[in-house]
């Protein structure tokens, strides 16, 4: 289990200073334990991380490419409930990334696999569950692909998943209100309030579920980061212990906070919406382990 035992702010330069005075990038350790870990495995966030829209970032392919050479597992972990795995990869291939579908895990999918373990091992019950739909066709598909059966019964809904949904209806809120009433399980993609587009931010699976939650008084289980449910079975998927494998992320509000409650080693790259004087002054689950400023810099560290 990783926790806070040691906590400091040295640097590692990744070289010596350069003949004009200035110095290199950085790693930047806030917990000396790392600097001995060897990862077994690594998750990575995507938007930030990886790429930023229909841009990869500098260092992205390099990464990916030198994991792979090194015989170290790795998964891409996004809240993304809108797209399948095999779309989100065709993306990232796209954009120059070398990305095969079994690579990427979303929270589309991995809801899908929650509903189906939790209905067969917690319940113990037999057969295929019984899912109200409230996302979109691309969840519909990875709740059928999971081994999920849909219906459209509140009467006969085990589960009401919530994912982004841009034709939701007025009446399909009301029957999943009811079916969550009735004693189904409320189970929400992500928490994540909106979603950005080309012609601007839409409701996310979170407010939705937040109205689902409001009417019906019930807390929904969430799949997505912060919540740890990702990262597990990312884990689970890659056969990788979790205190010896690393997560990468950008947002010390979502990918720092998931990566810890799964008990793996935080890493922030400040690429996205976090900078490195908020990594430093975050506390608790929100804190990384180690903090570097891009993936160049990181991949000098991390494919040591």
């Amino acid at each position: 289990m990783v926790s806070d035992a040691s906590n400091s702010g040295a640097n590692e330069y990744m070289g010596r200073d350069r003949p004009e005075g200035r110095r290199m990038m950085t790693i930047e350790y806030l917990d000396e334990r790392l600097r001995d870990v060897k990862p077994a495995g690594v998750t990575l966030d995507a938007d930030g991380v990886l790429h930023r829209g229909r841009n990869a970032l500098p260092g992205a392919a390099d990464l990916l490419r030198g994991l792979d050479a090194r015989g170290i597992p790795w998964q891409i972990v996004t809240n993304n409930s809108r797209q399948t795995a095999q779309r989100a990869a065709a993306h990232f291939r796209a954009i120059g990334l070398p990305v095969g579908d079994a690579n990427v895990l979303t929270a589309a999918d991995a809801m899908a696999a929650f509903i189906a373990r939790d209905h067969a091992g917690t319940h113990g019950r037999s057969g295929q569950p019984l899912v109200y739909p409230v996302g979109d066709r691309d969840q519909r598909d990875c709740l059928i692909a999971g081994g999920c059966r849909l219906t459209d019964d509140e009467d006969r809904a085990e589960y009401v998943a919530v994912g982004v949904n841009r034709q939701l209806t007025f009446q399909r809120l009301f029957h999943a209100c009811n079916a969550i009433r009735r004693g189904a399980q409320f189970v929400v993609a992500n928490m994540d309030a909106t979603v950005p587009t080309e012609t601007g931010a839409i409701p996310g699976a979170g407010a939705l579920a937040a109205a689902i939650r409001v009417a019906t008084g019930r807390d929904p289980f969430n799949i997505g980061k912060p919540a740890p449910e990702l990262m597990i079975q990312a884990l689970r998927k890659m056969g990788c212990v979790a205190d010896l494998s690393i997560h990468v992320g950008d947002r010390i509000d979502s990918d720092v906070p998931a990566a810890r409650q799964a008990n793996m080693w935080a890493v922030l790259v400040t690429t996205g919406d976090f900078d490195r004087a908020s990594g430093v002054a975050a506390t608790g689950d929100a804190r990384p382990h180690l903090i570097a400023p891009d993936l160049p810099t990181l991949n000098g560290w991390l494919l040591r």
